[in-house]
C-alpha cells in the first residue's frame, strides 16, 4: 500500500470510533452492535494504517477487516432505517450516521482496490 491509503485508513478508523460512540449516544436503544463495530473496526483501521506506514504491505488483512466493518454497518443500518419506518423518530440520527459510515467504508474498500491496481501496473 501507499502513504496515502495508509493516511486514508487512519483517518477512516478514527472517524469510525468518533462515529459510533456518536451514533450509540445518540440512540442507546440501537445496541451495543454499533458501538463494538465503531470501537473495534476503528482501532483495527488505525491499526492496519499505521503498520502500513511503517512498511507492512499486505493488503488481506484491511481489506478482510474493512468487509467485516462494512457487513456489519449494513445491517445496524437497516435495522435504524426500518425503526425510522415504523416510526421510531429517534433513530433517524443514527440511520444517518450509520448510512454516513458505511459509505466511507465502501469508499475505503474501492480506494484499496484501486491502489493495488495501480501497483501492479508500476
Amino acid at each position: 500500500m501507499n502513504r496515502e491509503l495508509d493516511v486514508d485508513l487512519i483517518l477512516y478508523g478514527v472517524m469510525l470510533v468518533g462515529l459510533g460512540v456518536v451514533a450509540h449516544r445518540c440512540g442507546p436503544d440501537a445496541g451495543y452492535a454499533v458501538l463494538i463495530t465503531g470501537i473495534a473496526g476503528g482501532v483495527a483501521a488505525v491499526l492496519w494504517g499505521v503498520l502500513g506506514l511503517c512498511g507492512f504491505r499486505r493488503r488481506i488483512w484491511p481489506v478482510g477487516t474493512l468487509m467485516v466493518v462494512d457487513i456489519v454497518l449494513l445491517i445496524e443500518t437497516v435495522r435504524a432505517w426500518v425503526e425510522v419506518k415504523g416510526g421510531n423518530g429517534a433513530f433517524k440520527l443514527v440511520a444517518a450516521i450509520l448510512t454516513l459510515l458505511l459509505a466511507f467504508g465502501i469508499g475505503q474498500l474501492v480506494n484499496l482496490e484501486r491502489g493495488r491496481r495501480r501497483e501492479k501496473r508500476l
